[in-house]
């Protein structure tokens, strides 16, 4: 009798293991490229110490969990395209270059770069708010911008399509049968006026607001011709910028009692887009 039991539980071990063998060897594999805005940096506990600032608790992780998907994250701040394909250096150390991670066999890949590209986040962030301080009533960075001539914002901007495409195009080449999805940025700034979050004039908020609409606009229109897919964030984050009572968007600083990194999202964003994607995959 003992003996029965010994080879009945045995046997109901084997298939217990079996079922998860086959459970854990049947998830999507799930690259996820990107920049800040996808490693979500100080809004939970680090995923990793390779400098990149990237979250356990960002939206591909997020995602992972809810879908069960087997993640592979290599988003890194301050990420350009040219990480996609190329290493990215973080003072002494050299990050891999994010498309290394992606094989043949990846299901699903995630892409949320382009605003570090040509110095853009540069632009909004550091030089509109400086001149914003000097000259809170005027136009300081449209007029700024205006000056630089053919070195204008929008000159940076026409270049994203070709570089936006060519990482869509890298991920196609290594993994021909993923699901490729562009990320889009959320809503970041007020819809008009400003606020001392916000440091920028507010008759410069028009320029770095076209800043995020042209990159999303981009990244939707090279989803559309390359046969991806493109997910707004802008819409279902309206109403939640920086200057918000609510907002999903950290300002100058982060707002008392919450966590994350200045210009950045916090949690709240990162499941908005975590459950926007699971609808989609």
């Amino acid at each position: 009798m003992r003996r029965a039991s010994a080879l009945l539980l045995a046997a109901a071990l084997a298939v217990t293991l079996s079922a998860c063998e086959k459970s854990t060897a049947s998830k999507r594999e799930y690259v996820a490229l990107g920049d800040s805005y996808t490693a979500g940096p100080l809004i939970g506990r680090a995923d990793g110490r390779n400098g990149c600032v990237r979250s356990r608790n960002n939206y591909p992780h997020l995602l992972a969990k809810k879908a069960e998907l087997d993640l592979t994250d290599v988003s890194c701040s301050a990420a350009p395209t040219e990480a996609a394909e190329g290493e990215q250096k973080i003072r002494t150390r050299s990050i891999a270059p994010q498309l290394d991670a992606v094989e043949p066999s990846t299901d699903l890949v995630t892409i949320g770069l382009g605003l570090n590209d040509l110095g853009l986040s540069v632009r909004v962030f550091i030089k509109c708010v400086q001149l914003g301080m000097s000259d809170p009533d005027g136009a300081p960075c449209t007029e700024a911008d205006q000056a630089a001539g053919a070195n204008d914002i929008q000159a940076a901007l026409d270049q994203m399509p070709d570089r936006i495409g060519g990482v869509v195009d890298a991920v196609r080449s290594k993994a021909p049968k993923a699901e490729v999805v562009l990320v889009g940025y959320p809503t970041i700034f007020p819809a008009e006026g400003t606020c001392s979050e916000l440091g920028i004039a507010a008759a410069d908020v028009p320029l770095v607001q076209h800043v995020v609409d042209s990159l999303n606009a981009t990244m939707a229109s090279v989803a559309d011709e390359r046969g991806a897919t493109y997910l707004d964030t802008a819409t279902p984050s309206r109403g939640h910028d920086i200057c918000a009572d609510d907002p999903w968007i950290a300002g100058s600083a982060p707002a008392k009692g919450r966590r994350g990194l200045a210009w950045h999202p916090y949690a709240e964003e990162q499941v908005m887009i975590a459950d926007l994607l699971a609808d989609l995959v």
